[in-house]
């Protein structure tokens, strides 16, 4: 056998052995690490805000953005559409989702995280309407403001977020509480 050849079934060799350890284990290690991220992102307490600054708009007009923004936030694979109401300021975003199929305390906080997220976001929106299979929930930015006690645009900042939404967001009391301020219904 020349060298040639012997170089030939080495590098084959290494690509197979590199083959066998891409696929058995550095793939399967990046898609747990994905479905753990994914996992988190279903939740308020763990859902990753910073990754939405992409989506700040100043005009709530941008339906392509608006969606973008719902589908990543938390019970996104709930989603049913949504509508704009230019004329109020108001986006509809629709669930394929009956409220009885979850914890109270979870969709409120869910729902005030999400209404927050979208009032942060998109500079003029006025107003949320969640819609489900059951029933509907409008949040105001108004309200939301006067929820979080600062100015919205504060709260874009990660870190601003974390200590105003969340931590107003970690007690059931405090989820409840919140609920009742921001709900307009």
């Amino acid at each position: 056998m020349t060298i040639k050849n012997k170089w030939i079934i080495a590098l084959v060799a290494i690509g197979i052995i590199g083959f066998i350890i891409v696929e058995g284990v550095v793939n399967p290690k990046l898609e747990a690490e994905q479905a753990e991220y994914e996992a988190e992102q279903q939740h308020p307490m763990t859902h990753d805000f910073a990754a939405l600054q992409k989506y700040h708009s100043p005009y709530m007009g941008d339906f392509s953005n608006l969606s973008h923004l719902n589908q990543a936030l938390p019970l996104h694979d709930q989603l049913n559409g949504s509508q704009l109401y230019p004329e109020t300021f108001t986006a509809q975003v629709n669930y394929s989702l009956d409220t009885s199929e979850m914890d109270t305390t979870d969709l409120e906080q869910i729902l005030v995280y999400n209404a927050t997220a979208n009032f942060v976001l998109i500079d003029n929106l006025e107003q949320v309407v969640y819609q489900f299979k059951d029933t509907s929930h409008a949040l105001s930015r108004e309200a939301a403001q006067q929820w979080a006690g600062t100015e919205l645009k504060a709260l874009q900042d990660p870190v601003q977020w974390d200590s105003v939404v969340r931590s107003k967001l970690e007690k059931p009391a405090k989820v409840q509480e919140a609920f009742s301020q921001i709900v307009d219904n």
